[in-house]
């Protein structure tokens, strides 16, 4: 497999499409044909045997009324002793010979074939007593003979016979003639039954001949269509092996894994598509990291300054360096809280910044997520004690194959959201089930909800809603975004659903494949 799959990496896509259609109806080609010639052999040797079959039993049916008839003149001769009914006779009879010929001509068996010079024996025997009874003068000389063509042994056995039947006849003119013409008839019709049996027993051939022939063709197809199944599933291989290759390679791309190379074995075009997926992911690897680089770099350029005004600022609004009037302190504290927030943000920006390696350096593990869930629920009990929510758990128990620091980072953020924006005695309802191969978390809380025309935006980034202006809750907008890009990196969708009963409340929901997909 090795060796062949080496083979055709040196030529094209469509040449190997060609060659795999071209080997794949080879074996089924060759079979049809062979078919067709076995059929048409069959369907010849069917003709040919009915046609011999035909003109037989026309033969033999045609032989016994032709005998009868030659029986009947001959009795008429023996009554009118009269020339002309001599030349009825004769001519009746010549039919008759005339008709054994031809039937002895198209028949192969020997011993039908014997059996036919037998009759012809035996009716030259009624021949010559018939004739031995009318006087000399009231009869032409014998001219059967001539009209008979004969050859070989057949005419010699039949001269010796006519000699032989003259000296019996002479002896006992009359004795048995009507029993030798009703034995003639009776051997007649013996020979018509033989016929009858011929032909039953090539029909019988041919229908063995037939079995035979469709037992060869069920066998050729039996190991033909298998052989093709092969070939053709060889090629798909070959054909769809590179596609899935690049299939996942887009899709690691797509999820931000930008650590392990890409390589397509397969058709020569599909490799080059693998070497500039390969460049491409090249490209974007050194992109991140002169991101990664970048923001470090302005972070920390950012931040030192910052730190040096923050706390500049709180000296000043504690009079460690003289004392402030009302105004200047309240004037300190606003740059105190502005510095502040800016820290924040900054720091949001630094964590977001580093989703995407994060997404790249993923590390797939087994996770019970029940009980990831209820250990984020243990460690918020002072953020929820201190507003008095309560907690409703529907937890089924439910495994995925994933990233234990990125799922824990959906879980948190959305837990987080819940309890900042529930009010004081409100109450937050988390459900985890499967559906189907996928597991289903959704968290929902009593606070203000998410607008209809927001809910396509809240996984932007920097993006705050109206609740959360109306509320008074502070944020970075980093939250979900890290949420949204997390989810996906696992394959899954998150999306704002409308509250049950009739709620305000914000409904999140998170689908995530239980199996890892590369």
């Amino acid at each position: 497999m090795y060796w062949l799959t080496n083979l055709f990496r040196f030529v094209s896509l469509k040449r190997l499409v060609l060659i795999g259609f071209t080997l794949a109806v080879l074996p089924l080609a060759w079979a049809i044909v062979t078919q067709v010639f076995a059929i048409e052999d069959l369907a010849r040797l069917s003709k040919d045997g009915i046609d011999n079959v035909r003109q037989r039993t026309d033969k033999v049916s045609s032989l016994g009324e032709k005998l009868r008839e030659s029986n009947r003149r001959g009795a008429q001769y023996l009554v009118l002793q009269e020339k002309s009914a001599q030349e009825n006779f004769e001519s009746s009879r010549t039919q008759f010979i005339a008709a054994v010929t031809q039937l002895r001509g198209i028949t192969k068996s020997e011993n039908l074939i014997q059996q036919l010079d037998q009759l012809l024996t035996d009716e030259l025997t009624v021949y010559q007593r018939i004739v031995s009874h009318v006087p000399e003068e009231r009869r032409e000389p014998d001219r059967a003979g001539t009209r008979v063509k004969k050859s070989g042994k057949l005419a010699k056995k039949l001269a010796g016979d006519r000699e032989r039947t003259r000296g019996a006849v002479a002896d006992d003119p009359m004795k048995d003639l009507k029993q030798q013409v009703k034995d003639l008839e009776s051997a007649a019709e013996k020979l018509e039954s033989k016929y009858e049996e011929l032909a039953g027993q090539e029909a019988a051939e041919l229908q063995v001949r037939w079995l035979q022939l469709r037992e060869r063709l069920l066998m050729q197809s039996a190991w033909l269509l298998p052989l093709s199944g092969v070939v053709i599933t060889f090629f798909i291989y070959m054909i769809t092996r590179p596609i899935r290759q690049m299939d996942q390679a887009i899709r690691a791309l797509g999820a931000g894994n930008l650590v392990q190379p890409i390589k397509v074995r397969g058709p020569r075009d599909l490799e080059y598509l693998g070497e500039r997926l390969e460049w491409l992911r090249s490209r974007l690897k050194n992109l991140e990291v002169a991101k990664q680089r970048f923001i470090g770099n302005v972070s920390h350029e950012i931040k030192t300054p910052l730190a040096t005004i923050h706390e500049g600022i709180e000296l000043l609004a504690d009079d460690v360096v003289g004392h402030l009037n009302a105004e200047q302190k309240e004037i300190a504290q606003i740059i105190v809280g502005n510095t502040h927030k800016l820290d924040t943000l900054i720091a949001g920006l630094i964590n977001y910044g580093q989703v995407d390696a994060q997404v790249s350096e993923r590390k797939l593990e087994h996770i019970d997520v029940r009980d990831l869930v209820l250990n984020l629920i243990d460690d918020y009990q002072i953020q929820l004690r201190s507003k008095s929510l309560a907690v409703i758990e529907r937890l089924a128990p439910v495994a995925i194959d994933g990233d234990p620091r990125q799922m824990r980072t959906i879980v948190d953020n959305l837990l987080s959201n819940a309890v900042k924006y529930s009010p004081i005695g409100g109450e937050i309802r988390i459900g985890l089930r499967k559906d189907g191969g996928h597991m289903e978390l959704e968290i929902e809380d009593d606070g203000p909800g998410i607008d209809a025309d927001e809910r396509l935006h809240v996984f932007d980034p920097y993006f705050q809603g109206r609740a959360a202006k109306a509320v008074g809750v502070k944020g970075t907008g980093f939250g979900l975004a890290i949420v949204s890009e997390f989810v996906a990196s696992h394959r899954g969708k998150v999306e704002v659903m409308e509250p049950h009963g009739g709620k305000r409340g914000a409904r999140v929901r998170v689908k995530i494949p239980l199996k890892a997909v590369i």
